[in-house]
Parts: structure tokens; C-alpha cells; sequence
């Protein structure tokens, strides 16, 4: 049965006042799927598809210099983006764009989930904010066998700085991860691979 699998690497943030790919329409129903330690996951229905749209809220301690940093070092998703086995820079754009490669790793029987992703860093001083956007570049990255290629992935990121070293953070995600996965597979990752994200992130920053 095909449906929604939160993968996150890199999951997104809904924004309401930018023209983003990955904000859901006004009209859907968020329902509150995991709330722990300042975060909160939530799921919405896509229209005609099995599919979940995933939000997250959280409050992080940290800078936007140091989110910047966490996520333009490739190489460390690993230690903070749920469950992903490699990622590695596939070519830097320019100063605020990167495209890179990740793999997530899921439990047997499922099969693991691949994407090229481009993602594109932008800062808004005067608001005291960063916006980061990713989307799924299936094209971009040879296939492997064995590995499943993600078909659609849209994600975007907003860090607000409220205070000295206190961040607000949300998050948005509409991923089709492509093939079959078992009911119990994706429940685990709908609200566990988010919250579990977030967790190592707050832990990161704190570094």
C-alpha cells in the first residue's frame, strides 16, 4: 500500500507568506500525532492520496549562524536526521544552494529510500529569520539496486531568532516515498523519525 513516509533529512517548515512548494493548502485539518520536550509533531490528509503532510513545531536554543552551519555540513546528517544511512555534497551551486545526496535507511523488510535533494538557504536580518527549502531532485543522482528513489520530496525549514540564543522553529514535509512500505513502517516514522530529528538537532546546536 503506498502511502506518506516521513523521511527526514531533512524535512520543511510551513510559511505562510512565502510561495513554496511545500505549504499545504489553508484548508487542512493538522492533527496532533506526537507533543514532548517543547515539540510538537503534527499530520495533515493530502487530498486523493494516501500521503501525510507532517508539520513540526519546536523551541531550540541556538543562533542562525550555527543552524546554517548544521545544515550546510553534509557529511553530518547522520548524527541528526533520522535514520539516514550516507549523505554527501554532490555539487555547491553557490553560496546560499547545495545538491546533495541521501539515503535513508528502513527496517526489513522494506526497502531503503534514496533522493537527490536541492536546498537553498536564505536570511531575512532585519526579521531575524532563515528560511530553508528542499526539493527532491529524482534525476540528479544515479540509481542503485536495491534502493528505492523517492519520487516527490518538498520540504522547507523557518528558524525565527526571539531572544539571545533562543530559537523558534517549524517545519513542513510532503514526501511520496515511492513503492510499498507496511502500515507499521510508516506509522513509525509519522511521528518518531520527526521528533527524533528535532531532538538531535536541538542537541547539535547546543555543540
Amino acid at each position: 500500500m503506498k502511502k506518506g513516509l516521513v523521511l527526514l533529512l531533512v524535512l520543511s517548515l510551513s510559511l505562510h507568506h512565502l510561495p513554496i512548494q511545500a505549504q499545504a493548502p489553508s484548508t487542512v485539518t493538522w492533527k496532533l500525532a506526537k507533543q514532548a520536550n517543547g515539540i510538537q509533531v503534527y499530520t495533515a490528509d493530502v487530498d486523493g492520496s494516501n500521503r501525510k503532510y507532517i508539520k513540526v513545531k519546536a523551541d531550540l536554543e541556538g543562533s542562525l549562524n550555527k543552524v546554517k552551519a548544521v545544515f550546510q555540513n553534509i557529511a553530518q546528517q547522520k548524527a541528526w536526521v533520522y535514520s539516514t544511512k550516507q549523505a554527501y555534497l554532490i555539487q555547491q551551486v553557490d553560496d546560499h544552494t547545495l545538491l546533495y545526496y541521501n539515503e535513508t535507511s528502513l527496517p526489513w523488510p522494506a526497502s531503503n529510500r534514496d533522493v537527490a535533494i536541492n536546498m537553498k538557504l536564505t536570511e531575512d536580518n532585519a526579521q531575524h529569520k532563515l528560511v530553508i527549502t528542499q526539493e527532491g531532485k529524482p534525476s540528479a543522482a544515479p540509481t542503485h539496486k536495491g534502493v528505492v528513489r523517492i519520487p516527490h520530496l518538498s520540504a522547507n525549514w523557518q528558524f525565527h531568532e526571539v531572544a539571545n540564543n533562543q530559537l523558534t522553529a517549524e517545519y513542513y514535509l510532503d514526501l511520496d516515498p515511492g513503492g510499498s512500505l507496511p502500515t507499521w513502517v510508516i506509522n513509525m516514522f509519522i511521528a518518531k523519525g520527526p521528533y527524533e530529528t528535532f531532538m538531535q538537532l536541538r542537541q547539535m546546536l547546543k555543540q
